[in-house]
Parts: C-alpha cells; structure tokens; sequence
C-alpha cells in the first residue's frame, strides 16, 4: 500500500492490492485527491472494504477487537484494561494495516525489535503473551491454522544484561562527531531530559515553554504515526531544563521559523522517522571509540547521571515519568552508593574507645 504524488497534477493517488475471495489479489488505483490526507483516508476505505469482502482474512485490527470483546466476558477489569492498553499502544500500531493470514514470522521477529528498542526484556516478553494470545483465538475462529507468535517463539534475551550508558565524558565526546545542529539538539535533550524517543518525537514547539525553561511531555509516538498519550499517567510531566540545552532549542526554533503545533524534531506536520533517527545515531556512534549504546540508553544515561551527582530517587523517578518510585529503584538501584560502610561508620562513633570496652567488661 502506498500513496503517491503526481507532479504533474500536483494531486495525490493511491496504489495498493487487495485480495479477493477466490484467493487472487487485485490491483486499486485512485487518483485526483487534492491532499495527502484525503489520499490516506482513501487508502483505509479500500482495505476496509477488501476486509469486509474477505471474511475469512480480516484486518488484523478487526481481529483485535474480536478478541477483547471475547476476553471481556471472561477475565478481570484489571486484566482487560492492560490488554487493551498493550494492543492500543504496541500490537495494533505495528500490525494494524495487515490481515491476519499476511503476517508472516519475519514480522514477529521485526516486532520483537520494535518492541525492544521502546521497552524492556520483561515488558516486551509479556506484550509478545498477548500477541500470542490473539492468535490462538484466530485458530479457534478459523482465521488462521498456526498460531505463528507461538511458532517464532518468545523474545530471547537475558533479563541480566548489564545495563548501557554513557557518562558526561563519555556522552562529550561523542558530541565531538555530531557535525548536524539539529541531531546535536536531539541528543541533548535526551541526555538531559531522560525522555522516551516516542515522546520526544511527538514534543511540538507548543510543548515548549521558554519562559520557564520547562517541556511538557503529553503525548507519544508509536510506529511514527500514531500519536498517543504516553504509557501512564505519570508519563504526562513537566519537566525543568538546563539554559543551554534550552538555547539549544531556541536556536533550532529559529532556524526552522516554525508553527507552534509544527514538531520539534521533524518537518512541518510530521515528525521524523525513529529509522531515520536511529540510523543517523548509528552513524554518529560508528565514527567513535566509545562503547556502545541504543537510543533508549540515554535515559539510562540521564538516571545515572542524576544519581551519580547525588539527586533523590524521587526527582529521578519524577523526570523519567515512573508510575512508583518502586519501578525507578528496582531498575536502578545498583547505581547508587553502598551507604552501609558508611552507616557503620556512624554506629561505630556512638561510643568511645574506652567506654567501648566497659560494655564488654
């Protein structure tokens, strides 16, 4: 499915295959659309249809919703809305557009690293729980005859793996390499505001309040373009900024003469792409010496960056938008300072040397 621009026209035109119920698939081509967004409605209305035309091999979304509707008669509240919650924010964006006999096992695996690059191990193998999950109803409703989740298998990667970051030093010089103003200001801002790269990908320049050094983290992105509200409510913060990553940001906005609703990190309307950001990371990062790291590093970064400089847990789990301090401490407690050596220290101080001795007498 795709949508394209003629240049002679200065129109939009959509070209996509549906399948057909005898198993063939045909070729759809509508022109004439005016906008980008009149195109893509188009496009949605044609697999819409093509779904409803092929029963047996619907949307996938379709298939979702069956499931929930399913699942709610039969499990708990607090069951149902987690997993309407993991559809909504990682299943249905990354699968959405397909039906369900077209998901093939290279789009679990590509999963797996979408999921991956946004989550951690235990989170990623629980959204992978329900995937699977949603298959097996497939085969119970004869959709599909392999339940292809299962198949692949769940993520494989130890939950002990030493957790990546850089230190300032580290992160300055890496700095060094990054020859592009606008990437510069990207990586500052993760460094220092230890945001999520969906949500710093969905920050507008309305989100950012000069005055006051402050950004304000409302809204997310997931597969570039499904914006939604972040994972929690805890995940909609403001948080301060230092002045020079927030001139930083200024500038940017001054180069790019922009809208308030335009986003910060992209072009126009449009953000760019995680692809794109990730790509020009790794081309920065390759360049250098220093050990490697993913993009969701950065926040690891900024947490031990605040912890190493001697900032309460509850200001790091506040900037990273933990729902409990639990979480930030479970994930980074081994960052902190032994305090026992120097709580022993204090004990042994309560009672002289010589009055030490009388105890024991």
């Amino acid at each position: 499915m795709a949508i394209y621009k003629d240049k002679k026209r200065g129109t939009y035109y959509v070209s996509t295959y549906v399948d057909l119920k005898n198993g063939d698939r045909k070729r759809v081509l509508k022109r004439g659309f005016k906008t980008k967004k009149e195109a893509k409605k188009a496009e949605s209305e044609i697999v819409f249809n093509a779904a409803i035309d092929n029963p047996d091999n619907p949307f996938f979304t379709d298939v979702v919703d069956e499931y929930i509707s399913w699942y709610e008669k039969r499990r708990k509240e607090s069951s149902l809305h987690r997993l309407k919650k993991e559809c909504r924010l990682y299943i249905n964006p990354f699968f959405g557009r397909k039906h369900i006999q077209d998901i093939k096992k290279r789009d679990i695996m590509k999963f797996h690293d979408f999921l991956l690059d946004r989550l951690s191990i235990t989170t990623s193998k629980n959204v992978h729980g329900y995937l699977s999950a949603i298959f097996n109803y497939s085969i119970k409703m004869e959709y599909v005859n392999l339940n292809i989740a299962r198949e692949v298998g769940n993520i494989q990667a130890s939950n002990n793996k030493k957790m990546e970051y850089w230190t300032l030093e580290e992160f300055k010089e890496f700095l060094k390499v990054v020859d592009d103003f606008r990437d510069k200001t990207l990586y500052m801002f993760l460094f220092y505001s230890g945001a999520r790269i969906g949500e710093l990908t969905a920050l507008t320049w309305k989100d950012i309040d000069f005055d006051s050094n402050t950004i304000d983290i409302n809204k997310t992105f997931y597969k570039d373009d499904i914006v939604t509200t972040p994972k929690t409510k805890s995940s909609i913060r403001k948080i301060k900024m230092p002045t020079h990553t927030m001139n930083m940001l200024k500038q940017l906005k001054l180069q790019q003469a922009p809208k308030n609703d335009y986003y910060a990190f992209g072009k126009f309307y449009s953000p760019y792409p995680f692809a794109t950001i990730k790509g020009r990371f790794l081309n920065y990062k390759n360049s250098t010496n220093l050990k490697p790291i993913r993009l969701h590093d950065f926040r690891h970064s900024h947490a031990s960056y605040l912890i190493n400089n001697g900032y309460d847990i509850q200001i790091v789990s506040k900037r990273l938008g933990h729902a409990k301090i639990s979480t930030t401490y479970d994930k980074y407690a081994h960052l902190y300072p032994n305090k026992e050596e120097e709580a022993i220290d204090h004990m042994n101080n309560d009672f002289k040397p010589a009055d030490a001795i009388k105890l024991i007498k």
